[in-house]
């Protein structure tokens, strides 16, 4: 059975999220912080990924992760930031898990960093930036698609050419500025999964993170996205593209509501997740060639959600491929979903559920921290599923088609070696009602 969730919150604002597994003998950690891109001025462009590099350093060298090192014990730690969140993570052997703890709380005494260390990190951030720019498939999520989905101007998108003219203007003291002012107890959660006593554990953190001050929450964030009559296309040109890489995205309405969220996991069973049996693998690569199976991406947090249907192409068979394409999100609006194929994504969901059941490896668990930072229930996948997913009907995956496959909220994202396709791309895309 899926491990048991313990949810808390201090006093001074840190939540809590305990994960216990018995048996296990690692250990699964991670500390969030509620900030991320969205939280940085013009004048701060970059300094959340910087700050993201200089702590995960920070703890690899000034922490009681270096001595757990020096006693020859596993341990590895990673670090990842976007527009919503940072976050921490480190693993190692249950023994370790105070120690971890330790090394958490020191976060929030950082006040400063070595000079040498500084510049290092920020050549490495730039590097990071530099292959975005090169790579057309990175460059797409980073900068094009926000663009079209947002607006230039607006706070989604990244430019990394901008941001590496920013970077190099910054100082330690701004990258202490912004630390000081966001790593905090309101802004934070701790994660941990693996076999460990929840009361010890509970009991160790209330007397060690209670001690900070909370600090000021971080300020609401207000995302909209544009409302939109005709499609909106980006066309890429890449020398060493050999396929053309089609992404076509679509925003998904009332994404922080449950029951949208599971209609929407349906549908991607449907559409790519039954091998041969599924709609896109069935009429686009069985057919028509294309090189890859075409999968389905979501992008979804508490401010918007985005659907985008990707796959590759060879050139020859593109017009035909992508003409299938819409005819297939058409009839997705009509009665062309065969009662058989909606019970049967269902029992694959089930099957997935059933397996998902045995894994009780602690890193797994951790994706959890994403409903607490969503004010999202905790639930696992059978609750969810028994919740949310079992009462949907065919009828309700047929209506949110006709809500999602429409022109006024298509977005086209194009990589190829020429952009010939261009107009045919523009007509077909208008042919979605």
């Amino acid at each position: 059975m899926f491990p048991k969730f313990y949810n808390y919150k201090l006093d001074n604002g840190i939540k809590i999220l305990l994960i216990p597994i018995a048996n296990s003998t690692n250990i699964a950690t991670s500390l969030t912080f509620d900030i991320g891109y969205l939280e940085e001025t013009k004048k701060e462009d970059g300094l959340a990924h910087l700050t993201e590099h200089i702590i995960s350093r920070y703890i690899t060298n000034n922490t009681k992760i270096k001595d757990i090192k020096a006693k020859g014990h596993y341990v590895y730690s990673n670090a990842h930031t976007n527009h919503f969140k940072t976050e921490y993570h480190i693993y190692s052997l249950n023994k370790n898990l105070y120690n971890i703890l330790d090394s958490y709380i020191s976060l929030y005494n950082f006040n400063r960093t070595d000079r040498n260390l500084f510049y290092k990190e920020m050549g490495a951030v730039i590097v990071e930036l530099k292959q975005i720019i090169s790579n057309k498939q990175k460059y797409i999520f980073f900068k094009n698609m926000p663009e079209l989905v947002f607006g230039k101007n607006e706070k989604m998108v990244n430019d990394p050419v901008n941001e590496i003219k920013n970077l190099v203007k910054l100082e330690e003291c701004d990258l202490i500025h912004f630390v000081r002012k966001y790593y905090v107890p309101t802004n934070s959660i701790i994660t941990i999964s693996g076999d460990f006593k929840k009361q010890d554990i509970l009991k160790y953190i209330k007397s060690k993170f209670n001690k900070l001050e909370g600090g000021v929450k971080r300020h609401k964030r207000l995302i909209k996205i544009p409302k939109i009559i005709n499609p909106k296309y980006n066309f890429e040109i890449s020398s060493s593209s050999k396929l053309i890489s089609v992404y076509l995205n679509f925003t998904l309405p009332s994404n922080k509501n449950n029951k949208s969220l599971a209609t929407l996991h349906i549908l991607k069973k449907i559409l790519v997740e039954l091998n041969d049996s599924s709609i896109l693998f069935k009429r686009l690569r069985t057919k028509l060639g294309i090189v890859y199976s075409p999968n389905i991406t979501k992008y979804i947090n508490n401010h918007y959600g985005i659907l985008s249907i990707h796959y590759n192409i060879e050139e020859k068979n593109y017009e035909k491929g992508f003409e299938e394409l819409i005819n297939i999100l058409n009839e997705l609006k009509k009665d062309k979903i065969d009662q058989n194929l909606f019970d049967l994504a269902k029992d694959k969901i089930m099957y997935d559920i059933n397996l998902a059941k045995n894994d009780r490896t602690p890193e797994e668990f951790l994706y959890l921290t994403n409903s607490i930072l969503s004010n999202k229930e905790l639930l696992n996948p059978l609750e969810f599923y028994n919740k949310y997913i079992k009462d949907i009907t065919l009828n309700a995956i047929r209506n949110w088609c006709k809500k999602i496959f429409v022109k006024n909220n298509s977005y086209l994202c194009l990589i190829g070696q020429k952009d010939k396709f261009k107009h045919f791309s523009i007509k077909h895309m208008k042919r979605l009602f």
